[in-house]
């Protein structure tokens, strides 16, 4: 799992190596712009991604200071949508993402009037 992880991460970033992966992954870092994150964010996670380890959401959750609103979903075994980008079960994802813009979208709307 461990070659494998690296070599799709070197050609999903496009890097030559190992060393090159983890260097662009530094780019994706949230922290130094986290605080300038003021708009409504969802955060999907997935309990036995084999990428992120969902039990970190509550350090990135913690960095979101400033959001004006924060949602995080958690998708299970249960739901067959507990793999990386919730492969399993995508109608359940799409579903939970587009319910999540109409409800930001109807709370701006009742805000505004």
């Amino acid at each position: 799992m461990t070659y494998w992880g690296i070599k799709h991460g070197c050609y999903a970033y496009e890097a030559r190596d190992a060393y090159g992966y983890a260097k662009k992954l530094k780019l994706y870092d949230l922290e130094p712009v986290a605080d300038k994150i003021t708009q409504d964010v969802l955060i999907i996670g997935a309990n036995q991604d084999h990428f992120i380890d969902y039990r970190l959401i509550g350090r990135e959750i913690n960095m979101l200071k400033n959001v004006k609103s924060l949602t995080f979903r958690l998708f299970t075994d249960q739901e067959d949508a507990q793999n990386h980008c919730n492969v399993g079960n995508g109608k359940i994802v799409l579903d939970t993402i587009c319910n999540w813009i109409l409800n930001v979208t109807t709370a701006d709307k009742v805000t505004e009037s």
